[in-house]
């Protein structure tokens, strides 16, 4: 998919309220910015979506209050005209370029926009959307890097288990990375157990990818009065030994990095005093082009299956911006009904596109795979009397299915059902259906299926 920079700035805070202004998108640009409140009335949500304790009620109210703050009705209707002029291959990048750390804290990737025709269901979520991209970027006054790296590509995953913190299960998550990418010619998959200081400096040098299994946290520096992001790497011992963020950006920028993934709590927090104490800032601060890291804790099952998911999608060649919403998908089906774990990664990214694998991107033989892990169907009628199925298949897994049916009027005995599927394993199925008139005795079904797997 091909994605365009929809770029949203949140700027000049005074008291509760900022500016919000639209500085690039497929239509234009804003000529002047407008004022917006804080999200009001959401202490509560925070604290509840912070101890995994909402509702999707609750959650969905989260996201409409984020959505009045961030896409104010000049922003909206920007944002329409630029998704009603998107081919059947394209999306757009929602660029957020917050400049005060107390708007950059908040969650934006549970943002709600119930668009027309649409209920009041997950698609309303702008982050399980596959044409809609959400990232975050850090503005300063330096080029940013590439993103892209030639062949030899290394990726090092680093594995730290410290005896005195929760046990987690590293090995599934090594296994899973191994399997994804063990078959992708010219990739090098490097596991570091036990990660200790001087191992990661090691295995680091001329690595293009990081990706740290593992233990982190957010802490409170009283002497220096802001919050201090890090990982939890091994002592020789095997107890906890805290790596300051500061020290892991400088660590990878020498060895070369271009991608690192976090895997751990709470690694993409930060303190809404100083934007760069979190731990993915601080890498967009030395260099590094991309980051994706979790804004809260994240349980451990759900982070595996964004970590198959996502780099399942990259070996086929798919962008940072796809593999991200494929993970986010994947924490969505394998989750129980209400979960937000989804909303938890954070993508950070400068660069300009969100392709890593140029050559895998570009391989015609790896086609039919990139295209089972997304399939668009659209359709097109101007009166509907009978039924029409978008798609009908026994079982789906592990892939994106995305059906588009435009109708302009559903008579009576009309049936529109964008998908049927028997058994859903996986993935992501989205059915988008815009009805000008729906007559008595005409129906609409979005998704219909037997079971999950």
């Amino acid at each position: 998919m091909n994605y365009t920079d929809f770029t949203i700035r949140a700027r000049d805070w005074q008291g509760s309220h900022f500016k919000v202004e639209v500085t690039q998108s497929p239509v234009d640009r804003m000529r002047a910015a407008e004022e917006v409140a804080y999200p009001s009335g959401t202490a509560r949500l925070l604290r509840s979506l912070e101890r995994k304790n909402i509702s999707f009620e609750q959650l969905r109210g989260l996201g409409e209050a984020l959505a009045q703050s961030l896409l104010p009705p000049t922003v909206r209707h920007m944002l329409s005209q630029s998704l009603a002029g998107l081919g059947a291959q394209d999306g757009l990048r929602l660029r957020l370029v917050l400049d005060d750390a107390r708007v950059a804290n908040l969650p934006w990737e549970y943002i709600y926009w119930s668009r027309a025709g649409e209920g009041l269901g997950l698609d309303g979520f702008l982050a399980l959307d596959p044409r809609l991209s959400l990232v975050r970027h850090e503005a300063m006054p330096a080029a940013p890097a590439p993103l892209r790296a030639g062949w030899p590509l290394k990726l090092v995953v680093g594995l730290a288990a410290p005896r005195d913190l929760p046990t987690l299960d590293l090995e599934a998550e090594r296994t899973l990375i191994e399997e994804a990418l063990g078959g992708v010619h010219g990739v090098e998959v490097v596991c570091v157990d036990h990660l200790t200081v001087s191992r990661l400096e090691a295995a680091c040098q001329n690595a293009h990818i990081f990706h740290f299994a593992g233990h982190a946290n957010f802490v409170w520096d009283k002497e220096e009065r802001q919050g201090v992001g890090l990982i939890y790497l091994e002592d020789e011992a095997g107890e906890r030994l805290p790596f300051p963020v500061q020290h892991l950006a400088l660590t990878l920028r020498a060895g070369g990095v271009r991608l690192a993934v976090l895997g751990g709590c709470e690694t993409g927090r930060r303190d809404g005093v100083n934007v760069w104490t979190g731990i993915a800032p601080a890498l967009m601060q030395v260099g590094i082009p991309a980051a994706v890291a979790m804004q809260y804790t994240v349980y451990d099952d759900a982070a595996i299956a964004f970590a198959r998911r996502f780099y399942q999608a990259l070996a086929a060649g798919l962008s940072l911006d796809e593999a991200v919403v494929a993970g986010r998908l994947a924490m969505l089906n394998q989750g129980a009904p209400g979960d937000a774990e989804w909303g938890v990664p954070v993508l950070y990214m400068r660069s300009a596109d969100g392709i890593i694998f140029p050559e895998v991107a570009a391989d015609p033989a790896l086609e039919p795979l990139r295209q089972q892990q997304r399939v668009t169907i659209g359709q097109r009628v101007a009166e509907l009397h009978a039924e029409l199925t978008g798609l009908e298949i026994a079982q789906a897994g592990m892939v994106d299915l995305e059906v588009t049916q435009e109708i302009d009027r559903v008579s009576q005995g009309g049936s529109v059902i964008g998908a049927r599927i028997e058994r859903l394993n996986g993935g992501l199925v989205q059915a988008s259906q815009r009805v000008g008139e729906v007559s008595h005795g005409g129906r609409l079904v979005g998704v219909r299926f037997g079971g999950k797997g």
